[in-house]
């Protein structure tokens, strides 16, 4: 029941509106300061899905996302290129000891001091199989520092991805950061009037409003505008919309059942 407010039985249907089972007995200045309270929660609504939607928080999320994917890529290219340099190491390691040893068995070759015919030849032997193995050993270093080459391009473009990527990061949050501060300084406006509206409102018409905008998309109470409930749009004939002017009181919207207002 209203606070201090008489309560009373509906009377017959009448199309369009319906009293509701206990009608509230409020004056119409109650009930034109719930169209405001309304207002303020619409605003309050439509505040938090922007803030809850804002596109520049969506894009910061996707680019999120693909720093932390390109993070992922770096570390396996850092791993990569750390592998190929290794071996390229080993491998001009390995050539550097080939032509040591080729130089040494050359010198020997060809010194004058080994004269045996058998123990020429199997020097010779020696010296061209270190060649051969030399070759072989320069062969695949070739297709290490090809490897190695492109592992430090691939690593480098994914670096510059990675920068061009946290730029814009930095850029949307600050962004987002201020967008939000702008709808949080908006909420707390409409916060407040909404709070202060509520103070003077009968406690039975608003735990009415609030159940009905619960279940009523966010919308509670709709004004009566033109003939028509501003809440589905319902048309009503002029001779009920008379009748509920000379009647007063709180009556909801027989096709929405949301508290209709009379503007």
């Amino acid at each position: 029941m209203c606070s201090g407010g008489a309560v009373r039985q509906s009377g017959p249907k009448k199309p369009g509106v319906t009293l509701d089972p206990m009608v509230i007995d409020v004056d119409h200045g109650a009930l034109v300061r719930l169209l405001d309270l309304q207002t303020e929660d619409s605003a309050i609504r439509r505040l938090e899905e922007r803030r809850n939607s804002l596109p520049e928080a969506k894009r910061l999320a996707e680019v999120s996302d693909a720093l932390a994917e390109l993070d992922a890529d770096i570390e396996i290219a850092t791993k990569q290129s750390e592998e190929i340099s290794r071996e390229h190491a080993r491998l001009e390691g390995e050539v550097e000891l080939g032509d040591q040893k080729i130089t040494r068995e050359e010198q020997r070759l060809f010194s004058g001091g080994v004269s045996n015919p058998k123990e020429l030849g199997a020097l010779q032997a020696e010296v061209s199989m270190l060649k051969r193995k030399k070759g072989e050993k320069e062969d695949e270093l070739l297709e290490v520092m090809l490897q190695r080459e492109q592992a430090g391009e691939t690593l480098t473009r994914l670096q510059s991805e990675r920068a061009e990527a946290a730029a814009e990061a930095d850029q949307l949050r600050t962004k987002v950061s201020a967008l939000t501060g702008e709808i949080e300084t908006e909420l707390a406006t409409h916060g407040s009037t909404r709070t202060e509206i509520a103070a003077g409102l009968p406690d039975d018409l608003l735990k009415l409003y609030d159940q009905l905008r619960a279940s009523k998309g966010g919308v509670g109470a709709a004004a009566l505008e033109a003939g028509t409930c501003q809440g589905c749009h319902t048309k009503l004939p002029a001779k009920e919309i008379e009748h509920l002017r000379a009647e007063g009181g709180l009556q909801r919207c027989d096709n929405c059942r949301r508290i209709l207002v009379i503007v």
